[in-house]
């Protein structure tokens, strides 16, 4: 739903009892018996959430478990609260001035009511840095609702705190590996069936790959014993050729017998002069158009991804920061013999692992923070070329890649890098949908909180170990698979169709300089990036994953619509409009 208000602060306060709910909450029957009490007849979403924000507080938006944002209006307080879910996928955007608050789920529509088009330097420093910026849009004043945060605006100030932090405290530890298995297992299987629509078709992306597999395999076991609720599920695989998935998604159709739709990357630009993002830079423009007419014509609004499975699974090859816990325990000759194992599979001298397992016991402002930085298995630093121009970098303070937030740093040190990654996926929004997609219901089940928690907290060496990636996941779920994905080790990548878009390009930003936005602009240095593209073109060494960012910038700049000659103010669908 498109959900927009305006709020203004110099007129007379109107007491309203009001909220604009767009999402969907996964534990309604737990709410409804904690809460029931205090509704009417009105048991919607909405009401079971101003209810819990009635009888808790703001803190008490941590028992609202599922894909949310909300606006509500604080008579007593005489403020407007604006929060979104701990993984920030419905998205949630607003602007405070001088005499009122704007707010609105579609960053367009926002664009459109407040004239916004100034850029915002920390946001491009940001997405330049690391990819993206916390918190952050393109547009300066517009800023991003943080994930597992409240917003709380008033006629004198605005505050932003948080209802749902990182479970660094918990540790569940079980006698029996299978208690284990059984735990993951009873998650998964809620995770899939809450997000399944009732009565209305859905649609699961099917890469092929564990992640997307073990949701279209749970959906098969839900709906041969009759629980799952939705009427129809159809599966979509993006294919490429000389594809590594192709094998085991076709196994995976035959197994489930879901009616498949096949779209080919070929037929789609990753990266284009007109197709760079809508009101952000963004990839696979055009692909997501598609989809989204796919998802129309066969009146699929679920579309259920894979996403944060690699991360909450545990697919790592080098998680050798475990050994941190049995040097901290005393436990010297376990240390060893896990040192070992570790090196073996790494193929790095044992000194290595034990030197970072030690050095990872520091207290963290001592602990060098490359431990927890850099791709698995990778000790010698690449190119990290990244040809910002150096009085830009002086000018922007720089977001650093959490926000700013250095909660990571108060987890075990076995689990610092992957709570790092975990809060720079939320804080940045990673989650949410792309633009063309921000009408469906756009979930992902490895992003269920209850799972990802219950994944931090069990012992790091349970979900994988030297050579066993998903080690747990791969116990857990053996019986849900066809017998091909069972001996899977392999992991495909769309890299080539990346780099194939990316050349042309290239070619083209490299014959306009220095006549390109992003060196004008004073982004970056037009001779280190000169440089880097013609690597690009001739597949040498470039950081070429930051370098993406910098071609998806240039193209997005010189298409991006300047919203402040718009039609007008956005229509609206609201129930939280009030005045202060």
């Amino acid at each position: 739903m498109d959900l927009a208000g305006v709020f203004y602060f110099d007129q007379r306060n109107v007491a309203l009892d009001r909220i604009a709910f767009d999402g969907r909450l996964n534990n309604r029957d737990d709410l409804l018996l904690r809460l029931g009490s205090g509704l009417r007849e009105n048991r919607s979403d909405a009401a079971l959430a101003r209810a819990a924000y009635t009888r808790w507080g703001a803190a008490g938006l941590v028992h609202l478990i599922g894909d949310w944002s909300l606006v509500l209006w604080d008579d007593a307080q005489k403020a407007v609260l604006l929060a979104s879910d701990f993984a920030g996928v419905r998205p949630l955007y607003y602007s405070v001035e001088p005499h009122r608050l704007c707010w609105a789920t579609r960053l367009q529509s926002l664009l459109e009511w407040t004239h916004s088009s100034e850029l915002d330097d920390e946001y491009v420093a940001g997405l330049l840095t690391d990819g993206g910026c916390a918190n952050r849009t393109p547009y300066k004043g517009v800023l991003s609702v943080p994930p597992g945060h409240c917003v709380t605006v008033t006629t004198s100030n605005v505050s932003v705190r948080p209802f749902w932090t990182l479970p660094l405290g918990n540790t569940v530890r079980y006698r029996r590996e299978s208690e284990y298995d059984e735990h993951l297992r009873a998650l998964f299987r809620s995770a899939v069936q809450c997000r399944l629509p009732k009565d209305a078709p859905a649609i699961a992306e099917l890469s092929g790959g564990l992640d997307s597999s073990s949701i279209v395999c749970m959906a098969h076991r839900l709906k041969e014993s009759n629980e799952s609720p939705a009427s129809r599920l159809m599966t979509l695989t993006v294919c490429h050729d000389d594809s590594l998935d192709t094998r085991f998604s076709s196994a995976v159709e035959r197994f489930c017998n879901f009616e498949p739709i096949h779209v080919a990357s070929s037929d789609f630009r990753f990266l284009g002069e007109d197709c760079a993002g809508l009101t952000a830079p963004a990839f696979w423009q055009d692909l997501h158009t598609h989809i989204a007419g796919l998802c129309r014509e066969r009146g699929a609004k679920t579309y259920l991804t894979g996403q944060l499975g690699d991360l909450v699974m545990g697919n790592r090859w080098d998680d050798s920061l475990q050994v941190c816990s049995l040097i901290r325990g005393g436990r010297i000759p376990s240390a060893l013999k896990a040192s070992l194992a570790w090196s073996k599979v790494l193929r790095i001298p044992i000194y290595w692992v034990l030197w970072r397992g030690m050095l990872g016991n520091l207290p963290p402002r001592f602990a060098p923070a490359r431990l927890y930085e850099g791709k698995d298995g990778s000790y010698a630093p690449g190119n990290t070329e990244d040809s910002i121009a150096p009085e830009f970098r002086q000018r922007s303070s720089g977001t650093p890649a959490t926000g700013g937030s250095r909660m990571w740093l108060d987890a075990a040190p076995e689990r610092r890098k992957q709570c790092r990654e975990l809060l720079q996926i939320l804080q940045f929004r990673s989650l949410q949908p792309p633009e063309p997609l921000q009408h469906l219901d756009y979930t992902h089940p490895y992003a269920h909180r209850p799972l990802v928690e219950f994944m931090l907290s069990i012992p790091a060496d349970v979900i994988c170990g030297p050579g066993e990636p998903r080690r747990l996941m791969r116990r857990a779920f053996q019986d849900l698979w066809p017998p091909d994905l069972r001996t899977r080790r392999s992991k495909d990548s769309f890299g080539g169709v990346m780099m194939d878009g990316l050349r042309p390009l290239a070619k083209k930003m490299a014959a306009a300089m220095p006549k390109l936005e992003v060196v004008e602009r004073g982004y970056v240095d037009a001779k280190s990036l000169a440089r880097r593209l013609n690597q690009l073109e001739l597949s040498l060494e470039c950081n070429e994953p930051q370098l993406r960012q910098i071609i998806a910038l240039e193209f997005w700049l010189r298409s991006r619509t300047p919203w402040n000659q718009g039609s007008g103010s956005p229509s609206i669908q609201a129930g939280c409009l009030a005045r202060m």
